[in-house]
């Protein structure tokens, strides 16, 4: 890919579920519909501040984990693997 192509300050991640296993989280709960497309996570830059920030496409309540901000797009990609892989679930796709 060429470096000096524009990326959208709005990414949208695409989640699976890792080898079938069920979900889990914390409180037992992950949003279901993040994995049917009815729910979309979005990792976005704030114009202001240049740090990038989770946002849900619904609006619904992010959990407290992805509430940080992040200096850099691959600082908040890289939170968001790791904080997935702990709850069976994986990233499959970036979408700016």
């Amino acid at each position: 890919m060429n470096d000096s192509v524009v990326r959208s300050t709005d990414r949208i991640l695409s989640l699976a579920v890792i080898d079938g296993e069920k979900p889990k989280s914390s409180t037992g709960l992950v949003d279901t519909r993040l994995f049917t497309g009815d729910q979309q996570l979005h990792l976005k830059m704030d114009s202001q501040s240049s740090l990038w920030y989770f946002q849900y496409s619904n609006n619904g309540a992010l959990p407290l984990a992805l509430q940080g901000r992040y200096t850099g797009f691959k600082a908040g990609i890289k939170f968001a693997e790791e904080y997935f892989r702990k709850r069976n679930i994986k990233i499959t796709e970036v979408k700016d």
